[in-house]
């Protein structure tokens, strides 16, 4: 269901298509008005009013356009909520070793990789871009800086699940002005993952050994 806050961002681009429809048939009723009670094809008044009317409604779709798809999200800021959520890994067992994260090349199109890891029984996929694999909790500020991970609670699910476990960071566009303009109220806004394994030796790095 929409956050009531989004109604914002909503009717704000109802109003910004209705004036930018508007302007274009302003221009055509003034234009055809010039040549058929004036008998002139061009007047520089009228000219000067469609500049004005065309730069802001474009500027006005163009704001919509920067609000609603190029918003880039602030951890630092305050307009997200964050939350985490952590679960242990499940070794798996094979030809290779003992392992909790498999990682595969990424495609000729997306040259990233692919950590695959499981947990209860379950294998979940998820790209380098979105997610780092640490073997040491002083790996964290350099490898994910800007990023808050709780360092207390990380320390935590060491003792807890012997330094194995993958971490979930998903951060939420708060109720706001800003945020309900650019219709992002209540959606996720970043979501990232830290996969911790107590040594390199249980990562399985046979597929990019292979290139």
């Amino acid at each position: 269901m929409t956050s009531a806050w989004n109604w914002i961002g909503i009717i704000a681009w109802i109003v910004v298509l209705v004036l930018f429809v508007w302007v274009f048939h302003n221009i055509r009723v003034r234009r055809i008005k010039m040549i058929v009670e004036r008998k002139h094809t061009f007047e520089w008044p009228s000219l000067f009013i469609t500049i004005g009317e065309l730069i802001v409604s474009l500027g006005l779709v163009a704001g919509m356009f920067f609000v609603t798809f190029n918003h880039r999200v602030s951890l630092a800021k305050n307009d997200v909520s964050v939350s985490y959520d952590y679960e242990p890994l499940v070794m798996q067992v094979g030809s290779n070793g003992s392992t909790y994260v498999a990682v595969d090349r990424g495609s000729a199109n997306k040259p990233v990789h692919i950590y695959n890891y499981w947990v209860k029984g379950a294998k979940y996929t998820v790209s380098s871009n979105k997610a780092t694999v640490v073997t040491n909790l002083n790996q964290v500020k350099v490898a994910d800086a800007g990023i808050p991970w709780q360092q207390h609670a990380l320390l935590k699910q060491d003792k807890q699940h012997e330094k194995a476990y993958v971490a979930k960071m998903t951060a939420t566009y708060k109720p706001s002005f800003w945020n309900g303009l650019g219709v992002h109220v209540g959606h996720q806004a970043m979501t990232r993952w830290l996969i911790r394994v107590p040594a390199q030796s249980f990562i399985n790095t046979t597929d990019l050994q292979a290139e």
